[in-house]
């Protein structure tokens, strides 16, 4: 399954919170007012030390684990809200693919593991999961409590790939499928190429060319997810083309 059951369960209680579809290219900014407690924030050439100086001025004492680098968008929450903060002066569709991909970590790596908690737990897990107090020896025990964020919880999309743990890909690829199926759904985007080319560069010419035109995604993950969506439906290189022979 390309997205994953909690992919997919993320992008339908996004669009039933929502209440209604955002039209074609989502900039997805008034959908998060009306499905999300997430407050977006808009800074010029994003560094981390920006985001720390924004929430100082506001009275929270944040700061983060690693250096200053500059970053393209950044997750900060806390309480069941979050912050999203994304490089203003980035071009539309790298500054669009950035905010879905932070919703994406909002709400697989943090909103669904605390409502499951809340959910077995009871309400007052919450205070466990704000770091208020301690869990008890009960709480400890339950597997569920060491899958859920406790206190802060921080995600960074960097300009540059730092890491290839495979746990942080595992997660930084799940939140780009969210990101992917929010703002350019599989099944539209499939309805709107044409596939049945000869060969596969001019398929995933096609499908790219849509990705951009209709859905404002980023070169990059136009190519990406267009490769993705033709292997899915069975329309990727053929054996000679792979082999280059064709």
């Amino acid at each position: 399954m390309w997205l994953g059951i909690s992919g997919q369960d993320a992008v339908r209680l996004f669009w039933e919170r929502c209440g209604e579809f955002e039209p074609f290219p989502r900039s997805l900014e008034r959908s998060i007012a009306l499905a999300l407690p997430v407050t977006l924030v808009k800074l010029p050439k994003l560094k981390l030390h920006q985001v720390e100086g924004w929430l100082q001025r506001r009275g929270v004492p944040f700061q983060f684990s690693c250096h200053h680098q500059a970053v393209r968008g950044c997750l900060v929450a806390f309480g069941g809200e979050g912050l999203i903060f994304v490089d203003g002066s980035d071009p539309d569709d790298e500054r669009r693919f950035t905010l879905a991909h932070e919703i994406g970590h909002f709400l697989v790596d943090y909103w669904q593991p605390r409502a499951r908690a809340r959910a077995i737990l009871g309400h007052t897990i919450v205070a466990v999961l704000d770091g208020l107090r301690l869990p008890t020896v009960s709480e400890r025990v339950n597997a569920l409590l060491a899958q859920t964020p406790i206190g802060v919880h921080t995600n960074l999309m960097e300009r540059d790939a730092g890491s290839d743990l495979a746990n942080v890909w595992q997660i930084e690829d799940r939140a780009d499928k969210v990101a992917l199926a929010l703002l350019a759904p599989p099944e539209e985007v499939l309805s709107r190429t044409k596939i049945a080319t000869a060969r596969f560069e001019q398929r995933l010419f096609s499908v790219t060319s849509v990705l951009r035109a209709d859905f404002g995604l980023p070169l990059s993950a136009a190519q990406s997810y267009g490769r993705s969506l033709l292997t899915m439906v069975n329309r990727g290189p053929s054996w000679l083309e792979t082999l280059g022979l064709k």
